[in-house]
């Protein structure tokens, strides 16, 4: 969604620019699914395109190099000022995930616009869950175990979204909220069960799994507030959440490296650390 995001707003810049969608990506999670969800019908070349155009995997990766001289690979997250100064370039090969609003802010109205949800598509409990989020004070609670509990990803994401973060997180939004009800989303329900303190009212949204595993993003959209994991996925339920007084809560620290981009302005930092 970064990605596409980014993609539109240098297309919306009058630059000439298509979709990259590389075959590992397309097995991650659920795969590539903007066109199933959204609707999206930009297109979108593979990484065998060219080999398949011309007949030669060489004479392919000739042409890409002819076309594309020039690869800008992402090597510092969450960094927008590194490379907003190249946007104005020409036959550039973008490499990275883009994860700040700052990469397509000037066009966050198109993106709100594209990123909507089918209603027809909810399953029944979601239906449910949405009818009564809107006669409650709904807030999300996002945590993300899984993948991120890979060696590859720990030295990253690890450590930030602890047992106290979520407390002072639930904490804050209770003082300020006594009614609240937590709809609690985890790729790991069982965990969350056994360490997570109870916060009054809780829903364990248990039921989108698979192809319905965007109903959790779409339910975290419709809340009024949002508890975030330091997760791409939640990111995107709270920036899509249109409710104007919105509280959107996060880790003090997005990633274990600097981030001074990764967040939009007015999203509350909660420590992870209790000081009691």
């Amino acid at each position: 969604m970064f990605q596409f995001a980014f993609y539109w707003a240098l297309k919306k810049r009058g630059k000439k620019v298509f979709l990259y969608k590389n075959k590992l990506a397309a097995k991650e999670h659920n795969g590539y699914e903007l066109q199933t969800l959204f609707g999206v019908e930009e297109k979108c070349v593979d990484g065998l395109w060219m080999t398949r155009l011309l007949g030669c995997p060489l004479l392919g990766k000739i042409l890409k190099h002819i076309l594309f001289p020039h690869k800008i690979r992402e090597r510092v997250l969450y960094n927008y000022s590194i490379y907003s100064p190249l946007f104005e370039r020409n036959g550039l090969h973008w490499v990275g995930y883009w994860q700040s609003e700052k990469y397509f802010q000037d066009v966050a109205d198109d993106i709100r616009r594209i990123f909507c949800f089918d209603h027809l598509s909810l399953n029944s409990a979601t239906s449910v869950a949405l009818k009564c989020m809107s006669e409650q004070v709904a807030v999300s609670v996002h945590i993300r175990r899984g993948d991120y509990y890979l060696p590859c990803n720990v030295a990253t994401y690890g450590g930030l979204c602890t047992v106290e973060y979520y407390e002072n997180a639930i904490r804050y939004v209770k003082e300020r909220y006594p009614q609240a009800v937590f709809y609690v989303f985890s790729d790991d329900l069982d965990w969350v069960r056994e360490n997570i303190p109870s916060a009054g009212k809780m829903v364990f949204v248990d039921w989108n799994r698979g192809k319905d595993s965007w109903q959790d993003m779409f339910l975290m959209s419709k809340c009024h507030h949002n508890i975030l994991a330091n997760s791409s996925f939640s990111w995107w339920g709270a920036w899509l959440n249109a409710h104007p007084e919105k509280l959107v809560i996060v880790p003090e620290r997005w990633a274990n490296c600097p981030a001074p981009d990764a967040l939009p302005d007015g999203w509350v930092r909660i420590e992870g650390v209790s000081r009691t």
